[in-house]
């Protein structure tokens, strides 16, 4: 019984550290930088004005560590979301998937032909490589460290460091109510593949596994398709 609740517990944790590691670092981190590079590419007259994000070009504040919790939060929801579809993807072809994903998924949600971001900064050819790299790059981290933290014999599976890991979840219930379902969603999904071990081995199944892939493809290609689009505007 115990092995039924530590282990997906240590799978969470993996998944919560990695997306918590890689949202933050290429996020937060990689995401500053980022603008810093276009912020000296771009016109000094732009220098005060403000970006979609609510922050001032040419200024580093308080805002830049709100930046990296912000994408700290949105990095452990991709963990979790990476964890849910992970059975689905063979093993060898994780990494470069979840960089492709990030890359077309996420860029297709950053990049607006509207914003100012792809308004004023120049060159506009790199604003848009950079907004579409960061998430694929996301995504490529993420994977790399999930799976090594779910490899046997990483600390996540030979300690107790996996505990601490399962913190930041906390942190769901105080974003809003969006946050406080899928906590509770995690803890009822939790206990029910505790009550009926079946309901795991169902999400693994071929059925499920190809209906999965499909969802994927689909959702790849829509994002795609809008990325596409938008680029074309700005470009």
């Amino acid at each position: 019984m115990r092995d039924g609740v530590v282990s997906p517990a240590r799978r969470v944790a993996a998944g919560v550290a990695g997306g918590l590691v890689a949202g933050a670092s290429v996020g937060g981190i990689g995401g500053r930088l980022a603008m810093l590079l276009l912020r000296a590419t771009s016109s000094p007259a732009l220098h005060g004005s403000q970006t979609d994000d609510g922050f001032v070009i040419g200024q580093v504040s308080g805002n830049t560590l709100f930046l990296v919790i912000l994408t700290m939060v949105l990095g452990v929801l991709g963990g979790l979301a990476y964890l849910a579809i992970r059975p689905w993807i063979p093993a060898r072809h994780r990494v470069w998937t979840s960089a492709v994903l990030g890359g077309v998924v996420g860029g297709s949600m950053f990049i607006h032909p509207d914003g100012v971001d792809f308004l004023l900064l120049e060159p506009l050819w790199l604003a848009v490589v950079l907004f579409i790299l960061l998430p694929a790059a996301y995504g490529a981290l993420l994977s790399v460290l999930v799976e090594r933290w779910l490899a046997a014999g990483s600390g996540f599976q030979t300690s107790r460091a996996w505990l601490i890991a399962l913190i930041p979840l906390a942190a769901l219930a105080f974003t809003g109510v969006a946050g406080l379902v899928l906590l509770v969603g995690m803890v009822v999904l939790w206990a029910l593949a505790w009550l009926e071990p079946g309901l795991a081995s169902a999400w693994r199944s071929r059925p499920v596994t190809w209906a999965g892939r499909a969802c994927l493809v689909g959702a790849t290609g829509y994002a795609l398709v809008t990325l596409a689009d938008d680029v074309a505007q700005i470009l």
